[in-house]
């Protein structure tokens, strides 16, 4: 996707100086993309709707199922590599089972 230099100017032709707001626009109708900015020193927050896609993605990647079925076989003979926590693993294996169930 790009653009000509000509169009470019064209689009800012008239400004002495082109800010964000211009940028995002020209974007926008060049290419289609609804542009949303964020600076980098703010923090992401994902809404519940993006963290249940995201987790229902990771879990269906076939390496992350293995890692976690190793980790827990390494817990069963008493090596803990995944977390410090029986309860928190617990969790996590139990979640990855209702995910899969889902699948």
């Amino acid at each position: 996707m790009s653009i000509s230099k000509e169009q470019l100017e064209q689009s800012f032709k008239n400004k002495p100086y082109v800010e964000l707001k211009d940028l995002v626009q020209l974007i926008e109708e060049n290419f289609g993309f609804n542009v949303s900015l964020q600076r980098k020193d703010e923090q992401l927050t994902l809404t519940d709707e993006q963290k249940k896609r995201m987790t229902s993605v990771i879990f269906k990647d076939e390496g992350v199922l293995y890692q976690l079925q190793q980790a827990q076989k390494d817990r069963k003979e008493g090596i803990s590599t995944y977390s410090d926590s029986e309860e928190e693993f617990a969790k996590l294996l139990n979640e990855v089972g209702n995910e899969k169930q889902c699948l």
